[in-house]
């Protein structure tokens, strides 16, 4: 999971290649705050809080980062991965009057819970083993037009087919399921340096085009790319950057 992580991701469309139609899709839950003017270090603290009161066991761990690149600069994103339907009947309730009563307090503004479903069709994990977080998340958010889906995920699944042959780094993409725009996708890849690792693996003698008109036949990477990008909104493609918060985070709180 590491260099993967993020919010949170739904698609269920006829297609059968490209479908999510499994009985266990998994899902994540993402909450983004911002801290009131003065208050940042009692938000984090009752936040903490909070965590190692309610967050401390793998079912329901929390994962906290700081927006630090873009207009949303200096807000929290906490994010709950690897969710079955089943687990959204579960009783918080305690957990939430708790939150409302000691953390809410500290919040300026609260963009609220959102749903969203892991697309296995598009996403690709080289170290599925390892389950540690990234210290740094890119995210890539795409508004995709109504009627246009089919576009956008098959570039991103191809893509990913791509990404693996060529040993590039992991990214997972998800799809919103409940609390906003359902056509609205976001792409993450995670990372630990600004400086990455060189990799033991020669560069291939092929290119991305290459490789792609290989897998998928003659002239489909131009031809995708296209569609690709006839399918998203003239405001569709948005990128940020997190950092990790240990000491909001599930198991590395001091």
């Amino acid at each position: 999971m590491k260099k993967l992580l993020l919010l949170g991701l739904g698609l269920l469309i006829s297609t059968a290649i490209y479908a999510q139609r499994g009985n266990n899709p998994v899902y994540w839950n993402s909450w983004e705050y911002t801290a009131k003017e003065g208050m940042r270090q009692k938000f984090e603290e009752a936040a903490a809080k909070k965590t190692a009161m309610f967050n401390n066991t793998p079912e329901t761990a929390i994962t906290t980062y700081r927006i630090i690149t873009g207009p949303d600069t200096g807000n929290y994103f906490r994010v709950q991965g690897n969710k079955s339907a089943a687990d959204y009947d579960r009783d918080r309730s305690a957990e939430g009057k708790y939150w409302e009563d000691n953390v809410a307090k500290y919040v300026g503004n609260d963009k609220g819970h959102v749903r969203w479903q892991r697309l296995n069709n598009g996403s690709y994990d080289p170290n599925p083993d390892d389950t540690s977080f990234s210290k740094y998340v890119s995210r890539t958010f795409y508004a995709v037009k109504a009627g246009k889906v089919m576009h956008f995920r098959r570039l991103m699944y191809r893509m990913s087919k791509v990404a693996e042959k060529r040993g590039w780094d992991g990214r997972s993409l998800y799809r919103l399921v409940s609390g906003g725009n359902r056509n609205l996708f976001v792409q993450t890849a995670g990372f630990d340096t600004y400086k990455r690792a060189e990799s033991d693996s020669p560069e291939p003698d092929t290119t991305t085009e290459e490789d792609y008109n290989e897998m998928f036949g003659w002239g489909s990477f131009e031809e995708d790319w296209d569609n690709f990008n006839a399918s998203l909104e003239y405001w569709g493609v948005q990128r940020d950057l997190m950092q990790l918060v240990p000491e909001m985070s599930t198991g590395m709180m001091n």
